[in-house]
């Protein structure tokens, strides 16, 4: 069965007419839900993203993110460059030290022993204690001849020659006594040097790393015993272009992205390199990352934008308060 219409040739042109017109009408009909649905968008789009700058600032230069890498703010190698055997390494890798705490102590017994028999000179007042007893006999042996030459009863060479022995006297006392004032200097040279035997933590950190164990033998050319680093605070390092790296200032705000921790911080911008590497372009932005609880790691990939702050808000509030469950992905 044929389902063709089969038109008289008088009624073509009209229905060909009108087909065209249904056609025309369809196309501007579908041109105008475009339009709309395109306008909508947009709008909903605008006012989403003036929500979120209220909410956390503006980014600059078009929301650009940059790549780079977390690093302590303290990094260092402890050691001593004098010989020796170590005797104690109370620290293992991961635990945490105070300032001050004993990372090692090297064989010391000869120090030890240098130094109390150093203390023991210095302590010593016999010296002292005679010279002052000769000045104090002389003194008065002058004084008497000087009565007895008023009286006639004494040669003035006898005087002359008691007066000297009274100076020299005097310059003995002070030769004990700078003699004494010397041995307690040298006394605390060879505590100091004790203590060196000794080696503790400078800052509060993480023990990294153990480059010797017990019993090695430390020298000169291989000093370190530990890694210690300190991870209250952190350095995200970012290399970034040239001529964006030139408007930023220390002191503005950032978010960083960790992607080991998953998690979004504040930071704020610590330095700018003086420099701008001639192979690259750019130039290094170190940013200042507080980590009290230590959850944040160094040697993390980061990712990290500069925002600045809402013009509308005096005080714009938190970053991190705003974004409580801590994970953002740009």
């Amino acid at each position: 069965m044929n389902s063709k219409i089969h038109l008289p040739a008088a009624q073509r042109p009209h229905w060909n007419g009108w087909n065209r017109k249904m056609t025309k009408q369809t196309s501007w009909t579908i041109v105008g839900l475009s339009v709309f649905i395109a306008f909508h968008l947009t709008a909903d789009l605008a006012f989403a993203q003036g929500t979120s700058a209220t909410q956390r600032g503006i980014a600059l230069y078009g929301d650009s993110a940059y790549e780079g890498f977390s690093q302590a703010i303290e990094d260092v190698y402890l050691g001593s460059e004098d010989l020796g055997r170590i005797i104690e390494l109370p620290v293992k890798v991961g635990q945490r030290v105070k300032a001050n705490d004993v990372i090692a102590r090297l064989d010391d017994e000869i120090e030890k022993a240098s130094m109390e028999i150093a203390q023991t000179q210095a302590a010593m007042l016999g010296e002292v204690n005679a010279a002052q007893a000769s000045l104090d006999m002389q003194t008065i042996r002058v004084e008497h001849l000087r009565r007895l030459l008023r009286d006639e009863m004494a040669g003035f060479d006898e005087l002359r020659r008691a007066e000297l022995e009274l100076k020299i006297a005097a310059a003995r006392l002070l030769t004990a006594t700078e003699q004494r004032t010397l041995r307690s200097a040298e006394a605390n040279r060879l505590e100091l040097q004790w203590k060196r035997r000794t080696i503790r933590a400078p800052f509060d950190g993480v023990v990294a790393e153990k480059k010797a164990g017990l019993g090695a033998t430390i020298t000169p050319s291989s000093p370190e015993i530990v890694r210690l680093v300190r991870t209250d605070i952190l350095h995200g390092v970012f290399n970034v272009m040239a001529d964006r790296a030139l408007q930023m200032k220390p002191g503005m705000e950032t978010q960083v992205y960790f992607r080991a921790a998953r998690k979004t911080v504040d930071g704020k911008i610590d330095t700018i390199g003086p420099s701008i590497n001639s192979e690259s372009g750019t130039i290094e932005i170190r940013v200042r990352i507080d980590n009290p609880t230590g959850e944040l790691r160094p040697g993390d990939r980061c990712t990290m934008r500069v925002v600045a702050p809402n013009p509308s808000d005096e005080k714009p509030e938190s970053i991190t308060k705003l974004r409580k469950s801590g994970v953002n992905r740009w």
